[in-house]
């Protein structure tokens, strides 16, 4: 824990490798854990069919956003310049999630980890695939008219993420192909030795 953080926040952050599988896996460990609730994030996107505003995402405009950062609700975001789009870390309504006691499972991107990291002393999960080969599949599965160009950027990137940041991470797991829910057993038994539950 950090001088700074709440030292009464649980939160954990699943990152790692496009293909990893870290979706699958904080949808496997929500779940299995009655205390745990998903981190809903801020966006600027449009409302797609089926969503909820404070269920899938808060759903601001983009003045409400940079309003949001000026102010400190939005204190770690990105941007999407091709599609000119925010995604961010919307505090308020983290912070009342943490006062009901809730375990916070999020999936953030290295920047969004280092904040709450900083911030509350997040827990971070690093997932990996078992192979470049499994990883390549589970690729394609998700984009099968993906480029060999593509995919080698892909890879190289998956490479770079994790000799760049996996170190920063308090464990990193491997998500092995039709392993699953051993992965997630894995996440429960840690979440169990780190007293989150």
């Amino acid at each position: 824990m950090t001088l700074n953080a709440d030292a009464h926040a649980r939160i954990v952050v699943f990152s790692g490798p496009s293909g990893s599988g870290k979706n699958a896996l904080l949808a496997g460990v929500l779940a299995r854990c009655d205390a745990c609730v998903r981190l809903v994030t801020a966006t600027t996107r449009a409302v797609r069919d089926g969503e909820q505003h404070g269920v899938d995402y808060y759903f601001l405009s983009t003045e409400e956003f940079l309003t949001g950062i000026d102010t400190g609700d939005i204190p770690e975001h990105w941007h999407a310049a091709d599609t000119n789009r925010y995604y961010g870390t919307y505090v308020p309504a983290l912070k009342e999630s943490l006062a009901q006691g809730n375990v916070i499972l999020g999936q953030l991107q290295i920047e969004g980890f280092r904040y709450l990291k900083k911030a509350f002393g997040a827990l971070g999960v690093f997932v990996v695939a078992d192979s470049h080969q499994e990883l390549e599949r589970r690729i394609r599965e998700r984009q099968p008219d993906i480029t060999n160009e593509e995919m080698q950027e892909r890879l190289q990137k998956a490479d770079e993420e994790v000799h760049e940041h996996a170190q920063e991470y308090d464990y990193t797991v491997v998500n092995a192909r039709g392993k699953l829910d051993d992965t997630i057993q894995e996440v429960m038994d840690i979440l169990r030795k780190e007293q989150y539950l």
